[in-house]
């Protein structure tokens, strides 16, 4: 009995002893920072189109922290919040509308913020449309892209909004995806939603003449990049500080592919919340909660 109450004591001192260890070695990894950042970007579905569209910030990103960059694959935009919120992202590119969900499901961190110049939504409709107000788009139906999209359903919404139109009842929305502007070349419904660069494309394959701006709204909020609540302070400051000092490259990067020609003005700047606080607005009068 004695010999047995002795062996007890000793394997529970070498327990302990093993997890004090544990711990130290946890605590010490943590000092160190992640060796490793996933990174996914909410506009990028799959593997393939992400790899496409960033392999070069991929390498560029990996340069500039001393760290591997991980690609996370999603299916969808709103993908990205559940990937972080079980830990699987560290790393999200993403607009300003998905940010504001993104906020309010979990506490994600703004890194740095990506200017914008020409950042606006506009609302189109035929040229030879009847429609030349945004009161005469009442009964009408409306392309727009995917909910949460900035520039193609929230900013779209609230400048209906303002107009003093329900977007939940006195038109008809149809959320498209990528298929939103070919449905309103062929005619499929009465207007469409999007951004102002994209209006511009649009003009150049189809022609000024096709199409005209029935209502343009301010600049909106800027896109960003936002870090997993797992993350320490300390690491996110990290971060941006060697995102900040690396832009130029950085911004380079993500115009290699042509996939990112938005970008091509634009500049890192430092994250401030409130300026999402219209989008949040527009979000509780379309009755989806956010906080």
């Amino acid at each position: 009995m004695k010999v047995n109450k002795l062996l007890v004591l000793v394997l529970g001192l070498v327990f302990i002893l093993a997890a004090c260890g544990s711990n130290n070695e946890t605590e010490a990894n943590e000092g160190e920072g992640i060796e490793t950042i996933r990174f996914v970007d909410t506009g990028a579905e799959g593997m393939e189109e992400l790899s496409r569209e960033f392999g070069p910030f991929k390498d560029a990103l990996a340069e500039a922290t001393g760290k591997e960059i991980e690609f996370f694959s999603i299916s969808n935009r709103t993908a990205a919040t559940t990937a972080m919120e079980f830990g699987q992202v560290d790393l999200v590119l993403t607009g300003p509308g998905e940010y504001v969900t993104m906020k309010s499901a979990i506490d994600v961190k703004g890194v740095v913020g990506i200017t914008r110049p020409g950042y606006r939504s506009v609302i189109a409709v035929p040229a030879d449309s009847d429609i030349q107000s945004m009161e005469d788009l009442k009964g009408k139906t409306i392309a727009m892209k995917d909910v949460g999209s900035t520039s193609g359903h929230v900013a779209p919404a609230g400048m209906l909004i303002d107009a003093g139109i329900d977007p939940n009842n006195d038109v008809e929305t149809l959320m498209l995806g990528e298929t939103f502007v070919e449905a309103f070349k062929a005619g499929e419904t009465d207007a469409v939603a999007f951004s102002l660069s994209r209006y511009n494309e649009l003009v150049e394959e189809w022609g000024e003449d096709n199409v005209r701006v029935l209502a343009e709204s301010e600049d909106l909020p800027n896109d960003l990049f936002v870090a997993s609540e797992d993350l320490s302070e300390e690491q996110v400051e990290e971060l941006r500080q060697q995102m900040m000092d690396n832009q130029g490259k950085l911004l380079e990067s993500m115009l290699v592919t042509g996939e990112h020609d938005h970008y091509t003005e634009s500049e890192f700047v430092t994250v401030d919340d409130k300026q999402y606080d219209d989008l949040r607005k527009i979000y509780e009068e379309l009755g989806i909660e956010v906080e």
